[in-house]
């Protein structure tokens, strides 16, 4: 676990679920409990990927192209649901638990499907229970929302902290935005939410940034000048590996800068990275502070080398 600024992880994910909303046609509405803490102890990132995941599964049911309503409601939850109740430990830490709630309302009846069993037994939904259970968590889907179609609850408990290095925090970031104001950016992403995501997010850090969906499309896309090309490492058609190689070999070694997404972050796929010329590597789900901090990372140690 680490420090989380809850808040902030909050904006950011209020944030993409709006650029989403705005691809398929909805409205969003975020509700935010102004009792529920910033600083807290957690997983930013498996918190993130979950509530990416109940956002797209949502949206995903929505097929009717007539548009509609999601909502994004941050509540503390009560305490008389046993485990769920908030609690001090013998400890002087505290612990808080936060519920998070996302529903949907489509402008047609009946446009949405409203089989629960089949959204909890798909593999998606089961993946993220586990991740939810590693963080002594609950999700489930909401059986007969009032005034929405279908909506997903999610249950976290936090360890609270006070509230610490917020200014550093504002500072590095402004200085991670000016570094990458501008850069000219190509991305490759086979998931279509993945690949929004990311793009709204390098340029709210300033990048300017074109996209395509397979590895053949970014090694055609190389025609134009980019300052550095963002590769999806597991992409289906000719994954990441392959396109930076072929970069390498008909370009420089060292232009344009290369940057790997993967979910696997291990050693293994660092040593491979390294040898082919990949300059760095993202680990997905995507975050603002991730995605800044690497990226800043690769230009600094690239200006020293020159």
């Amino acid at each position: 676990m680490r420090l989380i600024r809850l808040h902030s992880l909050i904006q950011e994910t209020a944030y993409l679920a709006k650029c989403l909303c705005s691809c398929k046609g909805y409205e969003f509405i975020v509700e935010a409990d102004k009792s529920v803490p910033d600083n807290v102890m957690g997983d930013e990132r498996r918190v993130f990927q979950v509530m990416l995941h109940m956002i797209g599964s949502l949206l995903g049911r929505g097929k009717s192209g007539g548009g509609g309503v999601l909502m994004l409601r941050i509540s503390m939850e009560s305490g008389s649901h046993g485990r769920w109740a908030i609690w001090k430990s013998n400890s002087s830490d505290s612990y808080v638990n936060v519920k998070f709630e996302i529903g949907i309302k489509d402008r047609l009846e009946g446009s949405i499907g409203d089989d629960i069993s089949a959204v909890e037994q798909s593999v998606s939904f089961g993946v993220c229970r586990k991740l939810v259970e590693m963080m002594q968590g609950k999700i489930w889907v909401v059986p007969y929302p009032v005034g929405l179609d279908q909506s997903m609850a999610l249950v976290l408990r936090f360890q609270l902290r006070p509230s610490i290095a917020i200014g550093m925090l504002e500072t590095e970031e402004s200085s991670s935005s000016s570094v990458l104001r501008g850069l000219q950016v190509l991305l490759a992403e086979e998931d279509e939410v993945n690949r929004a995501v990311t793009r709204k997010l390098l340029e709210k850090l300033g990048c300017i940034v074109s996209t395509v969906a397979t590895g053949s499309d970014c090694f055609m896309a190389l025609n134009h000048s980019y300052q550095m090309v963002i590769l999806d490492l597991q992409m289906s058609d000719l994954d990441g590996f392959e396109v930076a190689s072929r970069i390498r070999k008909s370009r420089s070694r060292n232009w344009p800068l290369i940057v790997g997404l993967t979910a696997i972050a291990d050693e293994n796929v660092w040593e491979r990275c390294l040898q082919i010329g990949i300059n760095g590597v993202i680990q997905k789900p995507v975050l603002l502070k991730g995605i800044s901090d690497e990226l800043r990372r690769v230009l600094v140690h690239t200006n020293n080398l020159h």
